[in-house]
Parts: C-alpha cells; sequence; structure tokens
C-alpha cells in the first residue's frame, strides 16, 4: 500500500484533524502518499436541528463512514465526541485514538466575570448549559449551531454575549487567542471524548493496520472509559452527562458530571480498569 485516502468532513477543523492524521501517518510511514477524500454530511446540511439529536444519530459521521466502506477511502477521521457508542458498522474498526489535546470546555466573547446579568452565552449543549447555570444561573444559555469558525464570528458580531467552544478545537483551527475562559474540571466537566481524534478503518484491511501505528494505548484505556459509561448509561439520549478520564498513577480517575430528572449531580471516582471505573461511576451518579 503506497497511498492512504482519508475521508473527513469539509469542515475547517475536520479538515484540519484530517491533516493532523496524516502528518502523523507520514512520520511513522514516510513513504506513504496521502490523499484526502472530503464528504458533506447530514449534520453539516441540517443546520436547524439540535446538536445532541445529531450527533446521537450519527449526522456528522455516516456519510465520512460510508466514504470508506464503499472504497472511496480508507480510512476516516472523526471528532471522537461525534461518533455515537452505539449503532457502529460491522465492517469498521476503532483503528487508532492517535492524541487527545485540551479536553476542556472555554469561553469566547466575555468572560463571565464580565457579564452583567441577563448575558446570553451560545451553546448547542444541554452539559454545557446545565453546568453554566450552576456558575451563573443569571445568565441565559440560548442555541447556537455552526461550524467553530462561524460561531466565533457570531460572537464576535454581537449576535451573544459569549459562546462555550471546546478548547481544542479552537487550538486546532488557531483561534485560542479568542479564548476569555478556561473552565476547570470542577466548573465544567468536558464530554465523553472530547479533544480526542478517532480514525476508522474497514475490519481487517492494511489501512487498519497502518492506522493501528497511530493508536496510543493509554488514552485508548482512557476514552473507551468514558464511552463505555455513556454506553451503559445511555444518559446522553436523556440527560447530560460529562465525563473525564485521566491517569492518578496506575488507577484511573475519572470526573463526572449529570442533569436527569433526579437534578444536577457532581462525582469523582477512581479504579484500576474499564469496568472497574464504569461500574464505580453509575453507583457515584445514581444511573
Amino acid at each position: 500500500m503506497n497511498e492512504i485516502r482519508i475521508a473527513t468532513r469539509r469542515s475547517a477543523l475536520a479538515k484540519a484533524q484530517a491533516r493532523r492524521v496524516a502528518d502523523l501517518v507520514s512520520e511513522e510511514h514516510p513513504q506513504m502518499s496521502i490523499r484526502f477524500v472530503e464528504v458533506v454530511t447530514e449534520g453539516d446540511r441540517d443546520v436547524t436541528s439540535d446538536i445532541t439529536t445529531l450527533t446521537e444519530i450519527g449526522a456528522f459521521v455516516t456519510s465520512v463512514q460510508q466514504a470508506v466502506i464503499d472504497g472511496r477511502a480508507d480510512i476516516a477521521v472523526h471528532s471522537l465526541k461525534d461518533l455515537p457508542v452505539s449503532g457502529g458498522h460491522q465492517n469498521l474498526v476503532l483503528a487508532a485514538f492517535p492524541e487527545r489535546v485540551a479536553p476542556f470546555d472555554v469561553l469566547v466573547g466575555r468572560s463571565l466575570d464580565e457579564m452583567p446579568p441577563g448575558s446570553t452565552v451560545g451553546t448547542g449543549s444541554p452539559r454545557r448549559s446545565a453546568q453554566l447555570a450552576t456558575i451563573r444561573p443569571d445568565v441565559k444559555a440560548v442555541g447556537i449551531r455552526g461550524n467553530v469558525d462561524s460561531r466565533v464570528r457570531r460572537v464576535a458580531e454581537g449576535e451573544v454575549d459569549g459562546a462555550v467552544l471546546s478548547e481544542a478545537g479552537l487550538d486546532r483551527l488557531g483561534l485560542s487567542d479568542w479564548i476569555v475562559q478556561r473552565f476547570t474540571v470542577d466548573e465544567m466537566v468536558p464530554a465523553p471524548g472530547q479533544g480526542a481524534l478517532a480514525v476508522e478503518a474497514r475490519a481487517g484491511s492494511e489501512a487498519a493496520e497502518i492506522a493501528a501505528t497511530l493508536d496510543d494505548h493509554a488514552l485508548r484505556m482512557l476514552l473507551t472509559s468514558e464511552r463505555e459509561l455513556l454506553a451503559q448509561t445511555q444518559a446522553g439520549c436523556r440527560s447530560a452527562l460529562g465525563a473525564m478520564a485521566s491517569w492518578s498513577g496506575d488507577q484511573i480517575r475519572m470526573d463526572l458530571f449529570v442533569q436527569d430528572e433526579k437534578g444536577p449531580r457532581k462525582a469523582t471516582v477512581e479504579a484500576g480498569d474499564v469496568e472497574g471505573i464504569v461500574s464505580a461511576g453509575r453507583q457515584e451518579l445514581g444511573l
């Protein structure tokens, strides 16, 4: 195999992520030529539906996956948090979790300390809205859709006073100068998989073997923990769930947030493996 074709959405962020994976492939396999296959997804076409619903049905990834399934591309690159935890295609494997950068949530526009009561903060995420309400209940979360760069532009144009975005996305687009406040995990627990890249390939293919050389095994265990909690609880369908795993020595530490019909809850748990951390997280959150 002397060429690898990378399927990606056409958004600026998606293409930046695909280029990052291409760079990693080139580092590991310098003889490999690389070609990008750009795909328009249902999530790109639908600019009105709720972002959570679109993510749950795979609206941002299905068309990219199909390019690999039907042979137009060899691998697909996704933002991991866009990838549903259930209903994946049986012919595809998650070949690599190559990296995770700055998984935290940030504000662009005005910081919360600068916002007067009644200010508006754009976010399409129930998780972000719920945690924002615990920090500044006098600030109004309003729905905002669009790519990262368009959401930043809407803040700049004064449509909202600020917007909560992923630090990773802003960094990858060279827009980190717009950040006015970084939320700590104590303030706002990120979404499962936030900041991480995922690479899919056809099961048993040479491309899957090549992609597997990019995999970060220690990171895979953390991300698997977050996604398994989401899968077991199905919390994404009925509540606002935050989960971020990290290593604490040889133990997995997971910071958690959920808001559902029982109200908002936070917890921090530790365990030595994926099964243990997911079980502890469910017990602490009552899920």
